[in-house]
């Protein structure tokens, strides 16, 4: 869950303003079958911090929230649920084949919710803490498809190598920091229940490896200290969403932890977008956006890294080996 937005639950998307900032944007390419022929990995952006990455052989997920929900001040509305048609319209859109793994970055309703459905859906592997296995189980996903991992594991999907480190997720708000961060699902979540339910668990920053370069999936706007040093990758997902209202000593401390410590040369970011709009219609900025992309573009330059949004549902084609970005941009304003 992102800071700024889990801070506005009660906001109306009418109050929400839409801002632009001065961004790359990639043009996609065709289909995610041209990586099997370049040097790269082929990332399709889903909105939040959800993502396929593909190699052209091998193709992987994270998160996969496709239902959105949309929780307000009516109690009513703090009663949710996977919404199935909304999922089964994302999927139909995206055909993205065989998925070998869904991957969780924590265990709140805006990552872990849907993801049980995904996998049941597309044959994957739901991979993520324990919390993120209850959310399976209470779902019906069968055991076979359920795999509990820790900080420090890794695990082999074709040439990927996927490892997890453990991190730490945005500093939320009282009543909701009490409700669900540092607490865990303990037994089988079967929803419609109220959306504090999905309890944190794990929260992981997850580094797809693979020969033609790495990835790291940072989906929260926190970190353990030192806990990437060591780690190298090539570019980062890059949760923003609450980056924009923290003091400038805490966004500096982020960036220096995540981006200074792996040497990336890209920085992608992702979770900035309001996530309660529909997955059918385009994505909105929160309302932290302009500050958060206006401190990362201030950051990426002065340490020479590129910054760019991803389009949301297109795949694009990362030339990372070389840390560049390639021929195929053109200047826009995003989003």
């Amino acid at each position: 869950m992102a800071g700024s937005q889990a801070s506005g639950l009660g906001r109306t998307s009418a109050g929400r303003r839409r801002v632009a900032f001065a961004l790359v944007s990639l043009v996609a390419c065709s289909c995610v079958a041209a990586a099997a022929s370049a040097t790269g990995l082929v990332v399709t952006f889903l909105g939040t911090t959800s993502a396929l990455i593909s190699d052209g052989e091998t193709t992987l997920m994270t998160d996969g929230y496709f239902s959105r929900v949309a929780i307000g001040k009516a109690p009513e509305s703090w009663v949710i649920r996977p919404d199935l048609p909304a999922i089964d319209a994302a999927l139909k859109s995206l055909s993205p084949g065989p998925v070998a793994a869904v991957f969780v970055v924590h265990s709140h309703f805006d990552h872990a919710m849907d993801a049980p459905v995904v996998a049941e859906r597309t044959g994957a592997l739901l991979v993520g803490s324990a919390s993120t296995a209850n959310v399976g189980r209470g779902l019906g996903l069968p055991e076979k498809q359920l795999r509990v991992v820790s900080a420090g594991e890794q695990l082999q999907f074709g040439k990927f190598t996927v490892h997890f480190f453990r991190s730490k997720h945005f500093p939320l708000g009282e009543p909701l920091a009490s409700a669900m961060l540092g607490n865990t699902i303990d037994s089988p979540l079967v929803p419609p229940v109220r959306f504090d339910a999905y309890k944190e668990g794990t929260t992981f920053s997850i580094l797809f490896e693979h020969p033609s370069g790495n990835i790291l999936v940072h989906g929260s706007v926190g970190y353990v200290p030192d806990a990437l040093s060591g780690v190298r990758a090539d570019a980062i997902l890059l949760g923003t969403g609450g980056l924009g209202d923290l003091p400038r000593a805490e966004q500096e401390a982020y960036y220096r932890e995540v981006v200074l410590a792996t040497g990336a040369k890209q920085v992608f970011p992702v979770h900035w977008d309001v996530m309660s709009t529909p997955y059918s219609a385009p994505l909105v900025p929160d309302s932290d956006f302009q500050r958060a992309m206006g401190f990362l573009a201030e950051m990426n330059a002065a340490h020479g890294v590129q910054l760019a949004l991803l389009p949301k549902g297109k795949p694009v084609l990362l030339a990372l080996a070389g840390g560049s970005l390639g021929a195929n941009q053109i200047p826009v304003r995003q989003p």
